[in-house]
């Protein structure tokens, strides 16, 4: 029960801090999304994907028995073909072809075979859509054409040219700002909660008896320019010798309002 009592202390412990210091978290979330906003936007280069298919097949058998592993030899040949359609051997010609300035784009080609599939995927990024389409198309046809030489196989056939995607694969700008506002939630609470944890001030009776002290009395309210006024002492001293308690208490209180 009592460990029940001080989660709940605990859990109202952060929600008033949430609340004290919602200014803070709600400026820190502005930040952040307005510099994800300016990155997303302004910063980020756009990326285009293009992608295209082909299969590659053993000669057909009429031997029956040897039939029976060739649908498995030609997953096993698929797995080859990415990595050897991916490879400088290829693409070092496609960058040849279409006169790419550097071959930086070759990180960006990626190759796949689904499980017990003989499709393979080319894909590619690049941050100019035609291009990756041109990329995408060259490296399918120059591997169709090397694939004699290189793996022995003749059986190549590009079931779909690469079609020139207009919509950016990346950056996706809400998934992004989404990001940044989460981020600028979490980083505002936590500035939150250093700057309670780290605020030695005492503001109210409770800080006190947290400090394992007890509160003797509560003065009255006063302001700094108070303590500045030399005669306000004077004036305070005079006028409450000249009253009884109860009017010194009822013009503390009209002072009290008054400011």
């Amino acid at each position: 029960m009592q460990e029940t009592q001080e989660q709940t202390i605990d859990l109202r412990g952060i929600i008033n801090i949430i609340r004290k210091r919602l200014g803070l978290i709600l400026f820190s979330t502005f930040v952040v999304l307005v510099l994800g906003s300016i990155y997303t936007f302004f910063i980020a280069t756009p990326v285009y994907t293009a992608t295209t298919q082909l299969v590659v097949k053993l000669p057909n058998s009429d031997n029956s028995s040897a039939y029976a592993g060739q649908v498995a030899g030609n997953i096993q040949m698929a797995n080859t073909i990415n990595q050897v359609i991916v490879s400088p051997v290829i693409l070092d010609k496609v960058q040849s072809n279409l006169n790419l300035p550097s071959n930086a784009f070759q990180k960006q080609v990626t190759a796949t075979t689904l499980t017990n599939s003989q499709v393979i995927t080319l894909t590619v990024k690049y941050s100019n859509p035609y291009v990756a389409q041109k990329i995408a198309d060259e490296t399918a046809n120059i591997f169709s054409m090397e694939a004699a030489n290189l793996l022995n196989v003749t059986n190549v056939n590009i079931l779909s040219k690469a079609k020139v995607e207009s919509t950016p694969t990346s950056p996706k700008p809400k998934l992004y700002l989404a990001i940044s506002i989460v981020i600028g939630l979490i980083l505002g609470l936590a500035l939150a909660l250093l700057k309670e944890v780290f605020d030695n001030k005492i503001n109210k009776e409770e800080d006190i008896e947290a400090l394992g002290l007890s509160v003797l009395g509560v003065t009255a309210y006063a302001q700094t320019s108070d303590f500045s006024n030399p005669n306000y002492k004077k004036e305070t001293l005079d006028s409450d010798t000249s009253m009884s308690p109860d009017e010194q208490e009822l013009s503390r209180s009209s002072k009290r309002k008054k400011r």
